[in-house]
């Protein structure tokens, strides 16, 4: 399969990417996508500062607001995000950019595209909308939530409306695929995000416990420091500021034993990960969650919470300890790993989150579905 042109053996494939405001995980994800399909242009709506380059690869994104009438409103309304996004791709014309065999659509908004019937329509769903599903009951008693609740209500309805759209659906991780048929009532084939394994190593146990990521509460980074206020243990945190507030900064900068470092290169995560003696994570309910992907390929257990993805992935005394997110929860699981330590060799789990792995998967899937499509619209021989 290519890119730009195809012909009957090798079909087209156009990717659209619903937004670009800062290079993120989602960035990587369709910036891989394009690479394991022969991609070179991603069309999104915004892009990147100029001088701020793609980390993730040499992919090209293209800012469809630009081609739209009224382009200086577009973009206007771009900026406001999820409000404005399902009508500016509704308008997008596919036919100005060539008529695809395939388009591959990267998030949520961007199934609003309304494509030739020729075309074969697979989403690469990160995520269900949350605030609109199954976070929708978690904010809506603040001030804020009780009034956005109307226009949630709206968008809600948007996003049903534009779901038939989608001819077939990708999920990153069962968790999504479980989402998919709950709420749109969808069928959808796990194709997990790729992660680069062999650039993660094991250097040995330094004895600390590294928690990556930024000082949210949605990370639940509170407990976190909390179970390492006044323990044995020494914690290094490794991530932005983020949400938590001073509370937390106020435990991290008080607890000698506990050492935030802050924003971390790449070359220095690895190294943590390869000196730590396990990672900590308490992030809710996630989607996906590469953290503990990257702990385990760095050969060190991960103490995850038990919901979201990392709470099927991990299993206990094989590739970590699970918890339940209280502070109470993170030290029991720590003093199992202590006391019991991991029976296996826990990079033996991460092969199925490989980019070798990725690129078939995505191949064999837009394949399959292709040939199934193309059998329902191509006429009969005469």
């Amino acid at each position: 399969m290519t890119g730009a042109t195809g012909t009957e053996s090798d079909p087209s494939i156009a990717i659209a990417h619903w937004h670009v405001r800062a290079w993120g995980g989602a960035e990587y994800l369709v910036t891989e996508l394009a690479g394991a399909l022969g991609v070179d242009t991603v069309y999104t709506i915004g892009e990147p500062e100029p001088d701020d380059e793609n980390p993730y690869g040499d992919v090209a994104f293209y800012d469809v607001t630009q081609d739209l009438s009224l382009a200086p409103l577009r973009r206007l309304q771009s900026r406001v995000g999820r409000v404005f996004e399902y009508a500016i791709w509704e308008d997008v014309d596919w036919r100005e950019y060539g008529t695809p065999d395939v388009l591959l659509t990267s998030g949520s908004t961007t199934r609003a595209v309304i494509t030739p019937d020729s075309t074969l329509h697979v989403n690469y769903c990160h995520s269900t909308p949350r605030w609109f599903y199954d976070l929708y009951h978690d904010r809506k008693s603040s001030l804020v939530g009780i009034l956005a609740r109307p226009l949630l209500r709206y968008l809600r309805m948007r996003d049903m409306t534009v779901d038939p759209r989608v001819d077939h659906y990708l999920a990153n991780s069962p968790i999504i695929a479980r989402r998919l048929k709950k709420y749109y009532n969808r069928d959808a084939e796990v194709v997990y995000p790729p992660v680069d394994v062999d650039r993660y190593y094991n250097d040995g146990d330094d004895g600390f416990y590294l928690h990556l990521g930024r000082l949210d509460e949605e990370k639940g980074i509170r407990n976190v420091v909390r179970a390492f206020e006044g323990a044995d243990h020494e914690l290094v945190l490794a991530g932005g500021e983020g949400d938590a507030g001073s509370a937390v900064r106020s435990i991290i900068d008080r607890a000698p034993n506990i050492d935030y470092r802050g924003f971390v290169t790449e070359a220095e995560k690895y190294d943590l990960l390869a000196r730590c003696r396990a990672v900590v994570f308490n992030g809710h309910n996630e989607d996906f969650g590469i953290v503990p992907i990257e702990a385990n390929a760095s050969g060190k257990p991960c103490l995850a919470r038990n919901d979201g993805f990392p709470g099927i992935y991990v299993k206990d005394g094989r590739n970590g300890y699970s918890h339940d997110g209280t502070q109470e929860g993170i030290r029991a699981a720590i003093e199992r790993l202590e006391t019991s330590g991991i029976a296996d060799e826990v990079d033996s789990v991460v092969t199925n989150f490989s980019k070798e792995k990725f690129k078939q998967n995505i191949y064999g899937n837009i394949g399959d579905r292709l040939q199934q499509f193309q059998e329902i619209t191509d006429p009969p021989s005469p």
